[in-house]
């Protein structure tokens, strides 16, 4: 039986994988345990493979993260702390500080740049 991955599929295969698990859902994001079972595969062979790849479970999910937050940013009927709980952040303060670690501003600083270029 061939392996689910399988060694002739690329680097960027599995990639697209996960990144196509991380999508947020109503129970948020899909954790590692979840994301390998869908691959059929375990937790500490998908992080190996990650590894191998030269990224982690958590750099995929912060990008999904960021990817998401930009888009839900964009709304202005949206507040900053509606986006965090959508991230599944349960303090906005937490998700400022990831989104500053992901951007280098805050989303309050990317909203008032976006306004301030449509002006």
């Amino acid at each position: 039986m061939p392996d689910p991955i399988g060694s002739n599929h690329g680097p960027d295969d599995l990639l697209a994988r996960v990144r196509a698990q991380l999508a947020p859902g109503p129970d948020g994001y899909a954790d590692l345990e979840r994301v390998a079972g869908s691959l059929l595969m375990s937790a500490r062979t998908l992080k190996r493979k990650l590894q191998q790849r030269g990224t982690t479970f958590r750099a995929l999910l912060d990008d999904a993260r960021f990817r998401q937050a930009q888009r839900l940013l964009e709304n202005p009927d949206l507040g900053i702390h509606q986006v965090a709980i959508a991230l599944g952040y349960r303090d906005p303060a937490c998700f400022t500080r990831a989104f500053r670690r992901w951007s280098g501003r805050t989303p309050s600083q990317l909203r008032a740049q976006r306004k301030a270029a449509l002006c």
